[in-house]
């Protein structure tokens, strides 16, 4: 009788992996209803074989199959879109689907699961996997289905000039004499090109690491060592608060900071400038400085809590045995616990760089095109701007439409392998540090 719960498991898989896809898609929908209605009778068949199994009546089975008939009804009735009902969006039927079909599928699995194992204590265990596997298995499948998508759009755009060129736009009048009479004619300089966005989103990354590591190791080396008392603990607490806190508050922040500088002593550093052709000076809307100084906001407490659980990690015999042997407790930090903590470190500002790379919130109000240069004084840009930008901005999509294309996919792609790269270095290091200090 094993090959009914074998058939059961495969019809309930096969309906679970039509509901996955429905999420994404759009052109299954001739399936559904029929694979409902199999649900249905695959429910059907569990009860009656866990009943001949165990010698009990399972009411629940039979409950879903009858949820599983109701559910083909209502798909075979519902329109292709939904819109009205206060939705700000039309909603396909294939979401729907996947609702359907996923609430019947996976106890379908789970009961498959169970009676193929002889309705067991240990079945019972082993068929509760696909509650913890189908979340996993959801997250990886979008995040393919994006990076896939990023990639078939974005490595397509890419290609010498726009890496290594910058975005440039410059209109002017020039006047000619035509038949005796002054002509202004109308001339311009248009040019997409992604170098100062690259250029600028390693700048960022490097200015908020100069600044969010010493801070970070000191306040993991503070909250470590010096736990007790008032003060660490106003410390710890306003750590734990930075990453708690709304990015877009840290951004509003920056923002009026900058639009409240100007005029001020501080204004060159604060809001940024840059000389046009002529050699006048403009004020910008945001310099790299203050930019890096909001984002080590967000990069201070990760190397803060690497620090710390890298400090707390290290053996209290090591710690004690450096003790006795005469060393200061300067000496026990500066050459015991801080390298023992290095890959903590380490990892935790390369994850911190990956976070910077891909900011937005905070430089969205401030940032701009890079097309005046580079320096920490010049207005802030980035990959994850240009981006921005791009699609919702005034820069490319409305200055040089003809030109830009679909650019935003390729800066995409570009974002996405510097995280990734980032991600990996970090994950190597650790490792390569870990064997150094710790003998792993």
């Amino acid at each position: 009788m094993k090959i009914v719960s074998i058939f059961n498991l495969g019809i309930s898989i096969v309906t679970l992996i039509v509901g996955v896809l429905s999420l994404s898609l759009n052109s299954l929908e001739a399936y559904p209803t029929a694979l409902l209605f199999f649900q249905s009778l695959t429910f059907l068949c569990m009860f009656f074989y866990g009943r001949k199994l165990t010698g009990e009546k399972n009411w629940i089975i039979l409950v879903f199959s009858i949820l599983a008939f109701i559910f083909a009804f209502v798909h075979m009735i519902l329109p292709q879109y939904w819109y009205g009902f206060n939705f700000n969006a039309i909603v396909h039927r294939s979401f729907i689907s996947a609702i359907l079909l996923i609430s019947v599928a996976l106890p379908g699995t789970i009961y498959s699961i169970y009676f193929l194992f002889g309705a067991k204590p240990t079945a019972y265990d082993i068929s509760r996997y696909p509650l913890l596997i189908l979340p996993v298995a959801l997250i990886l499948i979008l995040y393919g289905l994006l990076i896939y998508h990023v990639i078939v759009q974005g490595v397509p755009q890419l290609n010498w000039k726009i890496l290594t060129t910058p975005f440039e736009f410059q209109q002017w009048k020039q006047m000619v004499w035509e038949n005796g009479w002054p002509v202004w004619i109308p001339h311009s300089i248009a040019q997409a090109g992604m170098r100062n966005h690259i250029l600028g989103t390693f700048l960022l990354i490097g200015m908020t690491s100069v600044i969010s590591l010493p801070i970070g190791i000191g306040v993991g080396v503070y909250v470590s060592e010096f736990s007790k008392g008032w003060f660490a603990n106003v410390i710890k607490f306003s750590t734990q608060m930075l990453r708690a806190i709304s990015v877009f508050i840290i951004a509003i922040t920056a923002y009026n900071l900058v639009m409240h500088s100007s005029g001020s002593f501080f204004s060159d550093f604060i809001n940024g400038y840059f000389y046009d052709p002529n050699g006048a000076k403009h004020i910008a809307n945001g310099s790299f400085i203050i930019a890096s100084i909001f984002l080590s906001f967000l990069v201070i407490p990760i190397i803060a809590r690497a620090t710390e659980e890298g400090i707390r990690s290290l053996p209290l015999d090591i710690k004690e045995g450096s003790t006795s042997l005469g060393a200061s407790p300067e000496h026990t930090l500066f050459h015991i616990q801080i390298p023992w903590s290095l890959p903590n470190i380490i990892t935790g500002l390369i994850l911190g760089c990956a976070e910077t790379a891909g900011g937005l919130s905070i430089i969205m109000f401030m940032a701009g095109t890079g097309e005046h240069g580079l320096n920490p004084l010049n207005g802030v840009t980035s990959l994850a701007y240009l981006i921005f930008d791009i699609h919702y901005g005034s820069a490319f999509g409305d200055q040089i439409p003809n030109l830009v294309g679909s650019y935003q996919y390729a800066a995409a792609f570009l974002l996405l392998m510097m995280t990734m790269g980032f991600t990996i270095i970090a994950l190597i290091m650790k490792r390569k540090l870990a064997q150094r200090y710790k003998g792993a």
